[in-house]
């Protein structure tokens, strides 16, 4: 992996009509670009991750792996308004939307010498943000794989409005981080994990009122480690980004890449039924597009959770050759 930081001295201006006096994109490369720089994959991350694909997607990429170093090089943008490396959103006062963060990675094409991807792929915000890019650069990527991505519910909707309303009168991220936790696995896991077992510290909910479930208590910790990690702003305006994230029928018809949608039987943030209607949507509006569906009870965090089954679709998605794209995916649709 090689790193790299990009500044554009020329202003940005976003699809507010806000304009940003300059640009800083972080860069992440995994695997060698070939001679014709055509072997190339672009990664987005999710709402909290970074351009390093390895913090986050490590069991999947590699040698060998289901994103594999030795065929593609797959390359990833810290996201504009994330607080890793990129123009930070401390430094932002309007509106980000995934067409500005598209158009902004788009312009590092240039630097690189990228003239199309293999591929574009992402899980959540990435899985929008790959959408996004397919519908607003058709000719920039002959496949799009988006994992349990969709335009957000009512329900999507009203979660990621609570969340920024207890960062506004709460003065942290931890309690939204907290919300977001129970939105991104299933009732299953947590049944598994913790039942109705008092906090594993030894706290006694019985006997005390301020005494904490084994629930309770896993939701501070990732409340409270999730504080030192990650900046409110950049919470605020990459969860807003994902409100508006939305593609008309017009933009569906520009898209001509080969779309995979991946659902997750679990999510409940992005219900696998929303991702299949977007994929019959897709197919209506005449874009080849595939529905395969995890069958996972780690609800929506099984993109990055559940590897083994993951690292199978992604294997099948991005086969090479007619022996590897023979072993159908079939076992997947729906």
């Amino acid at each position: 992996m090689f790193e790299i930081d990009f500044k554009f001295c020329e202003p940005f201006r976003l699809e507010s009509g806000a304009d940003l006096l300059s640009l800083d994109l972080r860069c992440s490369i995994y695997g060698q670009l070939n001679h014709e720089k055509s072997n190339a994959v672009l990664v987005f991350h999710a709402l909290t991750g970074s351009s390093r694909i390895t913090e986050w997607w490590s069991e999947m990429l590699g040698v060998g792996k289901a994103l594999d170093t030795e065929k593609f090089a797959f390359v990833c943008v810290n996201a504009l308004g994330s607080c890793y490396g990129s123009t930070d959103a401390k430094n932002i006062k309007s509106v980000v939307t995934t067409r500005d963060i598209v158009r902004s990675q788009e312009m590092l094409l240039e630097y690189l010498g990228i003239k199309k991807f293999r591929a574009v792929c992402g899980g959540s915000l990435g899985g929008m943000l790959a959408l996004q890019f397919a519908a607003d650069f058709p000719d920039k990527t002959e496949k799009c794989v988006a994992i349990g991505a969709a335009p957000l519910s009512a329900m999507g909707l009203a979660l990621n409005h609570l969340q920024r309303a207890a960062i506004k009168h709460e003065n942290g991220v931890g309690l939204a981080r907290q919300i977001a936790m129970i939105s991104y696995k299933s009732k299953d896991i947590f049944d598994a994990n913790f039942a109705r077992q008092p906090n594993r510290n030894g706290e006694n909910p019985f006997a005390k009122l301020e005494d904490r479930f084994d629930i309770a208590g896993y939701l501070d910790y990732q409340g409270e480690k999730f504080v030192e990690r990650f900046g409110v702003e950049s919470y605020n305006v990459l969860s807003k980004a994902m409100d508006l994230f939305d593609l008309t029928d017009a933009e569906i018809q520009k898209i001509t890449a080969k779309i995979s949608l991946v659902g997750i039987s679990s999510d409940w943030l992005f219900p696998a039924t929303d991702v299949r209607d977007l994929a019959e949507r897709m197919k209506s509006q005449g874009v080849n597009t595939d529905y395969i569906e995890m069958n996972s009870t780690d609800g929506h965090d099984a993109f990055l959770s559940d590897t083994a089954q993951m690292s199978k679709i992604l294997r099948e998605i991005f086969a090479t050759n007619r022996h590897e794209q023979a072993r159908k995916v079939s076992n997947y649709f729906s």
